[in-house]
């Protein structure tokens, strides 16, 4: 009997411990939850008027900047990127194609998403951003009254500065070894007269103003980019004009892009295509005309620079007496 006894108990342990078994792996294990992040739409957007972007990066703010994501593609003035991003805090950095950056730190992107329209206002200042740095003041030379140049170039270091008297060529550059970065001025000591002022930039183009008459009070230049000389300076041209289509009425297009030469002009009725170049093998340089000869109607007009830079207009009336446009830098689509 109790050798019955004890078979009966083991048989009995037996069948608890599969039970036990079966019930565990009968239990439901608990679903992951897989619902992925909404995902939104953030749109930048060129707006550097002349400079091409060729490099977009955006990535979390608690992350290292990542991959770029226009790949090979380059984004013109006026064209715009779209990509889509979970929501969340990012870092937005673009640069162009001179090698400067544009950048936005911390942006809070929400269900609405996101667009940026980049311009010349969000050119990074080339110091770190948490980083404060005082605009510095240089001084020079001797003499009772002054002439301060301030850089607001806006991010384009100024190199060299000569001061020099209106009548006397250009003498030694007044900043030395120094630069002059945004925001930076250089007081250069003088006496009254008139004195001619250049600076020149680390893309080598310069800005010069002739004559200035400084007397006690001194004399103030900010340089901005407005100052940026002409290709044509110091040069002397004559230019040239040329003639070519049949027709009553004189479409008369002068080169005022202060440098550029236009490659290309298009003169065609309003309600066609654009027909062919009417410069043909010639080159339309700074103070060149062309006169088109159209019969009266309306048309439409454009010219491409050296650059490949466009400048339209659209619908004009012309009649028999003509149309005259000297294209500027204002007219760039």
């Amino acid at each position: 009997m109790k050798r019955l006894a004890l078979l009966l108990s083991i048989l009995a342990i037996a069948m608890f411990a599969a039970c036990g078994e079966q019930a565990d792996e009968g239990t439901p294990t608990p679903i992951e939850d897989t619902d992925e992040a909404a995902m939104v739409e953030v749109t930048i957007t060129n707006g550097l008027e002349m400079w091409e972007i060729y490099f977009i990066l955006i990535d979390p703010s608690d992350a290292a900047w990542g991959e770029d994501r226009l790949g090979t593609d380059i984004l013109a003035p006026g064209e715009s990127f779209t990509l889509e991003i979970e929501e969340g805090t990012w870092d937005m950095m673009v640069t162009d194609e001179d090698g400067d950056t544009y950048t936005l730190w911390q942006v809070e992107i929400g269900a609405e998403g996101y667009e940026w329209n980049v311009t010349l206002d969000d050119l990074d200042s080339g110091w770190e951003e948490d980083e404060l740095i005082e605009p510095k003041i240089i001084e020079t030379g001797e003499g009772s009254t002054f002439i301060t140049i301030v850089n607001d170039l806006q991010g384009w270091d100024i190199f060299y500065v000569y001061v020099d008297a209106a009548d006397e060529p250009w003498g030694e550059d007044r900043l030395g070894s120094e630069l002059l970065y945004q925001d930076d001025e250089l007081i250069v000591w003088v006496d009254p007269g008139a004195y001619d002022i250049m600076v020149e930039d680390e893309d080598g183009d310069t800005y010069t103003l002739w004559g200035v008459e400084v007397d006690a009070a001194g004399f103030d230049w900010y340089v901005t980019l407005d100052d940026l000389d002409s290709m044509m300076d110091d040069v002397e041209y004559v230019g040239v004009s040329l003639d070519t289509g049949d027709g009553i009425a004189p479409v008369t297009i002068v080169n005022t892009l202060g440098g550029w030469d236009i490659y290309y002009v298009y003169v065609d009725p309003s309600d066609g295509p654009w027909g062919d170049d009417r410069l043909g093998s010639e080159i339309l340089t700074e103070a060149s005309d062309i006169t088109i000869w159209v019969d009266p109607g309306t048309y439409d007009m454009k010219v491409e620079d050296v650059d490949g830079d466009t400048y339209t207009l659209w619908g004009i009336e012309v009649d028999e007496n003509g149309y005259a446009w000297a294209v500027t830098l204002e007219d760039m689509d």
